[in-house]
């Protein structure tokens, strides 16, 4: 049992340093890449982010490496929002 904790604490040891690696510059540089309103923060907000780009370095360095742009919010909210096609006159 003590093997497996071990293990396992080291595991969860190195995903947490490689996330410190990925995180830094991620916060610094990356950020403003897939999504251009957080290159306008101040560092506050990037001290902010630095412990979730931690956790979810692999989903964001994904996102970072193919560029992908945020995704568009989807609520009842937006669907309200949009214009709607008027009928046109069949006559």
């Amino acid at each position: 049992m003590d093997t497996l904790v071990t293990t396992l604490l080291a595991v969860l040891g190195i995903y947490v340093l490689m996330g410190l690696l990925f995180a830094v510059p991620f916060v610094f540089a990356g950020a403003k890449r897939i999504d251009p309103p957080a290159g306008d923060t101040g560092l506050g907000f990037k001290l902010l982010i630095l412990p979730g780009s931690m956790v979810f370095w692999p989903l964001l360095l994904k996102r970072w490496i193919k560029r992908t742009p945020p995704p568009e919010e989807t609520s009842a909210h937006r669907f309200a929002a949009k214009p709607r096609a008027l009928p046109t006159d069949a006559n």
